[in-house]
């Protein structure tokens, strides 16, 4: 096993563990080559799987250059272990910054999550899906550039090997898509709906999915499409709304996420230079129609607290596109005749006016 002293490819000292994970650990390093410090990450000897996923990692990692994304640097094989050396960042975690503060304000967060939408874009442009977006995988340095890290569970979109499916779910279940939990493969909108988890999470102190002590409870949550009502969000809603639409076709895009967030965070030298994005550089664009589903509040907050929120409560199972969108139909029980619609809110209730039954166009029958 490795240790501090030791030298990696005869170029890279490793100084301290920075990190560890099921798959391995992460170490702070000199390169004397360069002379500059660099992280080092190995993955355990006695894993094939891991060895596997460090291998992709540094494979999909490696063509994305991105100012906002972690630089892959350098990948070595020693037989018995690899290594993936990148980029050193000096700064924790978004997670270590939430712990450490509970949590974000809503432009603090928009400001993030700004630049990391940029960095999905770029990856997104390239044909590589994060897959673990998690405010465990954003960086944020000293100067407060945030950093997209960790492409161990990425995927190449024109890669096949890529596409099985091993049995498990991949992705942490506090951020993991609808689609994803029910067993699909994720995709770029995937990764958009994962980026408004951990904005939400770094927002609210907790997932969208709420907390739960066993990590199945996440994804059963994800399935049934519950989500909690966010009530610190303030100029973030309309964003959140859009990044975590359960039906991935109405998310936007990575690089309209870019736009969204821009308008909530405040002026910083990290937004002023991300590129003006014009148009959806990603392949995907945003589907306008109406979302119908509506956020979920708690029981005990009622739905007047979830309107105070300015969110709305979860539409009846029982209510028909047409009454959700028209106002209900009135059709008291043993009444006769045609059909009549509700007073709309804000008239003059009055006798109830019939429903008009729509004329198709077409010939006339002919007479028998």
């Amino acid at each position: 096993m490795a240790e501090a002293g030791d030298k990696v490819a005869d170029r890279y000292l490793l100084q301290e563990p920075i990190g560890r994970g099921g798959m391995g650990v992460v170490w702070r390093a000199h390169d004397e080559l360069l002379d500059r410090q660099v992280a080092v990450k190995c993955a355990r000897p006695d894993d094939d799987r891991a060895v596997a996923r460090l291998t992709n990692e540094a494979r999909n990692a490696a063509r994305l250059h991105h100012p906002h994304i972690v630089s892959v640097f350098d990948f070595v094989d020693e037989g018995e272990i690899c290594w993936i050396v990148m980029e050193y960042v000096s700064g924790g975690s978004l997670a270590d910054m939430v712990r450490g503060r509970v949590a974000l304000p809503p432009e603090e967060a928009a400001s993030i999550g700004c630049q990391i939408a940029a960095a999905l874009a770029k990856s997104h442009a390239e044909g590589v899906v994060h897959g673990d977006v998690t405010p465990e995988n954003v960086l944020i340095t000293e100067d407060g550039v945030a950093k997209l890290t960790d492409f161990g569970i990425s995927r190449a979109l024109w890669s096949e090997a890529t596409m099985t499916q091993t049995g498990g779910v991949r992705g942490k279940p506090p951020y993991l898509p609808p689609e994803v939990a029910r067993g699909e493969v994720a995709d770029r909108k995937s990764d958009v709906f994962s980026l408004g988890a951990t904005l939400y999470a770094a927002i609210e102190g907790r997932s969208p999915y709420g907390e739960a002590s066993h990590p199945m409870a996440y994804v059963a949550r994800a399935i049934e499409g519950y989500r909690e009502t966010p009530h610190h969000a303030g100029p973030l809603v309309d964003a959140l709304t859009k990044l975590l639409a359960l039906e991935p076709k109405r998310r936007p895009a990575a690089d309209q996420a870019v736009r969204l967030l821009r308008r909530v965070a405040p002026p910083s030298p990290q937004i002023e230079d991300l590129e003006d994005l014009e148009g959806p550089h990603d392949g995907d664009t945003l589907d306008r129609t109406p979302s119908r589903c509506g956020w979920c509040h708690r029981p005990s907050e009622g739905r007047g607290a979830a309107r105070a929120a300015g969110w709305s409560s979860p539409r009846p199972r029982w209510a028909s596109p047409r009454s959700w969108w028209h106002g209900p139909l009135s059709s008291a029980p043993g009444a006769t005749g045609a059909p009549t619609r509700a007073a709309a809110p804000g008239r003059t209730a009055g006798v109830a006016r019939p429903v008009r039954p729509t004329r198709r166009p077409g010939r006339a029958r002919p007479a028998p």
